[in-house]
């Protein structure tokens, strides 16, 4: 995509031009004004303007709206160039026929966008896979939509033909088509019989025709003439054009559930004029699910990552700890087995004019000299480092995810290893150990791992109890 589609600019303007049309919109299109304003709520989610898949969607909802009002973004829009182009995209479809489907959208009527955003949704989330014999099908349909051939009529000024085979319902007969080839016929279908073109007019059976059709064509009086009939029948024509919608809606969905997306794109071509204006669910619900599913998949990457880190961090500690390339390691562990304060008595006086005066001495001639042991130690402080940042990051994930305890037991181990580990290792400031050099809120963080981890053993190794006195 051009430069355009990296701004970063503020869109909550391009939002604020929409609210002005909301009032409108709700009139002609409920449905679909009820999802906008699902987008506008997603709108104050913590880094949804500069999202990608979140000004996706923002870019529909301008398209949408000028398809049904006409032009409300104005040409002049700072992001009217950005909104153009990523409306005529989906993210991370590869599929080239529905690629340039959607670089069409803008001229074509709501019912067939939504098909089409339906169908790239399902390809880039893994669902479908194009070429599948069904897929395939559906595919193709849609181009011929889409593209007509020179001389037919293009989806812009589409009607019903009168030629169109009618069913019992009033609909475009389903069994003049041609069956998918990944599924067959829908269940429950008949041939129509030959020969027979009144049938096409047969009246619709949720409608209320009294008694001229309760007992059927042949209980019908023999002095009623072929006039009559036909004149009857054309009397309810009207009637059945006006319920047609409702009974389409029904048979719609029926397509939908029953036969996927190859039917669903055979019965576009031939009912688009009558398919409800605001089908469930919306474009905008897949997109936000789709947008969600995204974040959290990110998300999880980036927790594992930071494990990596934290494990690479433990293995840095121990084996400096139980391979160290200099003595002077040894000599600080048997000071601290005689300090009264252990290892952070030593590690803390092991400074200039300090206890431990001399063994920092030795240790500062060992970093400068042995160059095996400076790497252990720059080892060591880079995976901490490494691993303070992405430990930071986790507990903000955790926060934004509203599962902060489950993202804290996660890491409760390594912060544990972590904590207990670095706490026995020189820093590289003196009087100070490898622990004390990580960002306070990290250090916090594995300090309570350390005493979550030594109380749990406590309690599952309990020392003699003192049975009171009599």
């Amino acid at each position: 995509m051009s430069e355009t589609m990296q701004k970063t600019s503020d869109i909550e303007d391009v939002l604020k031009v929409l609210d002005r049309v909301q009032s409108e919109y709700k009139k002609q299109a409920p449905g679909q004004a009820a999802a906008y304003e699902r987008l506008r709520q997603d709108s104050h989610e913590p880094g949804a303007e500069s999202d990608p898949q979140f000004r996706t969607r923002v870019a529909y909802a301008v398209q949408d709206v000028e398809r049904l009002l006409g032009p409300t973004l104005q040409s002049d829009h700072p992001l009217h160039s950005e909104m153009s182009e990523r409306a005529a995209h989906y993210p991370g479809l590869t599929e080239p026929a529905v690629a340039a489907m959607m670089q069409e959208t803008h001229r074509l009527k709501q019912p067939v966008v939504n098909a089409i955003r339906s169908l790239a949704g399902e390809l880039v989330e893994g669902r479908q896979d194009p070429d599948h014999p069904d897929i395939a099908h559906t595919i193709d349909k849609l181009k011929v939509t889409v593209f007509p051939e020179p001389g037919a009529k293009s989806e812009t000024e589409h009607t019903h033909s009168a030629e169109v085979p009618r069913d019992s319902k009033g609909g475009p007969d389903s069994t003049s088509r041609s069956a998918s080839p990944g599924g067959g016929n829908p269940p429950n279908q008949e041939s129509p019989a030959a020969g027979k073109p009144e049938q096409s007019h047969s009246p619709d059976p949720h409608q209320d025709t009294g008694p001229k059709t309760a007992g059927g064509e042949k209980n019908a009086p023999e002095n009623r003439s072929t006039a009559e009939t036909n004149t009857a029948q054309g009397k309810e024509e009207p009637k059945r054009k006006d319920e047609k919608p409702e009974a389409t809606e029904r048979e719609e969905v029926r397509v939908i559930r029953g036969g996927g997306f190859a039917r669903l794109a055979e019965a576009i071509g031939s009912r688009i004029e009558s398919q409800p204006v605001n089908p469930g669910p919306s474009w905008m619900e897949k997109a936000a699910d789709f947008s969600a599913r995204l974040h959290n998949a990110r998300d999880e990457k980036s927790l594992e990552a930071t494990e990596r880190l934290g494990k690479d961090a433990v293995e840095a500690l121990r084996e400096i700890k139980e391979r160290p390339a200099s003595s002077i390691m040894a000599s600080i562990s048997d000071a601290a087995r005689s300090d009264p304060n252990g290892m952070a008595g030593v590690l803390s006086e092991m400074k200039a004019g300090g206890k431990y005066a001399d063994l920092h001495s030795q240790f500062v001639t060992e970093k400068q000299n042995n160059q095996a042991f400076a790497a252990q130690l720059e080892n060591v402080s880079s995976k901490l480092e490494a691993y303070g940042k992405g430990r930071e990051a986790a507990e903000a994930t955790g926060q934004r995810m509203g599962m902060p305890g489950s993202v804290t037991q996660r890491f409760n181990q390594i912060d544990a290893e972590i904590g207990k580990s670095a706490a026995e290792v020189p820093g590289k400031k003196e009087g100070a150990s490898a622990l004390e050099e990580m960002s306070e809120k990290v250090r916090e963080m594995v300090q309570k791992a350390v005493t979550a981890v030594t109380d749990f053993m406590k309690r599952m190794s309990p020392g003699p109890s003192n049975s009171p006195s009599p």
